[in-house]
């Protein structure tokens, strides 16, 4: 079992007909990797009151969710799990949020995600070489086709 510190959190949803990634401030939090068979994380958030009521709802029904999570550094690339929400627990400062799941899409994604958007260009060899080390270095995020992508993919999951 190894565990990492929590640096950002980002629910991804459709909002008015379009999938966003919607940023969670966090208070705290660590992601915990399993290291079973399963290959099973579970992410421990610690988010303010004002935070909590769309995860109640989800919690309170039992469905699932996708989140997109940074570990160990903010530089660090993100990873989307697929996830449940085991818990969430009133604390003396906001509330803690344990959700369980699985990476189903991460750095090496990433890298794959800016890579075919370079292809899509006409650069040469040095170009390309350049713009993916700066593309890679300045990712924050997954672009919006891979969300889309992603998101429509988990609906599939629900049905």
């Amino acid at each position: 079992m190894k565990t990492y510190k929590l640096h950002a959190l980002q629910v991804i949803e459709e909002q008015d007909g379009h999938v966003k990634q919607r940023p969670i401030p966090l208070e705290d939090g660590l992601i915990i990797n399993m290291e079973n068979k399963e290959r099973v994380w579970f992410v421990d958030a610690v988010v303010s009151a004002s935070d909590v009521t769309s995860f109640e709802q989800i919690y309170e029904k039992g469905q699932h969710m996708l989140i997109s999570v940074v570990i160990t550094s903010k530089n660090n690339h993100p990873a989307v799990m697929f996830t449940s929400i085991e818990s969430i627990t009133d604390l003396n400062e906001g509330k803690g949020i344990v959700f369980k799941g699985k990476i189903i899409f991460g750095r090496d994604d990433v890298l794959k995600d800016v890579f075919k958007d370079l292809l899509k260009n006409d650069y040469n060899k040095d170009e390309m070489l350049g713009e993916f080390k700066r593309r890679v270095e300045q990712v924050e995020g997954y672009s919006e086709q891979t969300i889309q992508q992603l998101y429509h993919m988990y609906q599939n999951l629900e049905s």
